[in-house]
């Protein structure tokens, strides 16, 4: 798949030395935040807690043809506080979306990042010392692209998707319904 970039990325990164981070959001209640910097970063409208490292990102891979890809992240040196969030709350299927982001001399943002991947969050190991490690593995939307969409026309499944509307609520009375037109 091509991808346009535009010219100041392109520009930044044929510099003779290009500096540049990562930034990751898992999206849990509280999205975590968190960039490769050893200080924290103002983008997009929110601070993003600079680990210092992130401690290993797998390469990502592209494909041309439609085909599910996954990445591993390893985040270390995470508070223990921000623990709580990882360990307390279902995770799976929520998004996790990773940027590659260029910086100037002065260690700023020089462009807007380029998003490298977009997908879900599958598994998710933690360890806990005097920093934790956050392990995470995370799937294309492209691994639901086969699984079959259950869904029935009834009232229940009806009141699930949409609370309070009533549109499937009299089919059950119109089965086997004999109706008489023009007397």
């Amino acid at each position: 798949m091509s991808r346009g970039i535009d010219s100041g990325t392109v520009a930044a990164l044929r510099a003779a030395h290009v500096p540049y981070l990562f930034l990751v959001e898992l999206s849990f209640t509280s999205p975590l935040r968190v960039s490769s910097a050893a200080y924290d970063i103002v983008w997009n409208g929110y601070t993003w807690l600079g680990l210092g490292t992130l401690g290993s990102l797998e390469p990502i891979q592209e494909q041309a043809a439609l085909e599910a890809t996954g990445v591993r992240l390893t985040l270390t040196g995470v508070p223990t506080e921000m623990i709580a969030i990882s360990l307390g709350e279902q995770y799976q299927g929520r998004p996790c979306q990773i940027w590659f982001a260029p910086l100037r001399d002065d260690m700023q943002l020089v462009v807007q990042p380029v998003r490298l991947f977009s997908g879900r969050m599958d598994t998710m190991d933690t360890e806990v010392g005097d920093t934790a490690t956050i392990s995470v593995s995370a799937e294309s939307r492209m691994v639901s692209w086969d699984r079959a969409r259950t869904r029935r026309y009834n009232n229940d499944d009806q009141q699930t998707r949409y609370p309070g509307d009533r549109g499937f609520e009299f089919v059950p009375q119109m089965v086997e319904k004999q109706l008489l037109w023009g007397r």
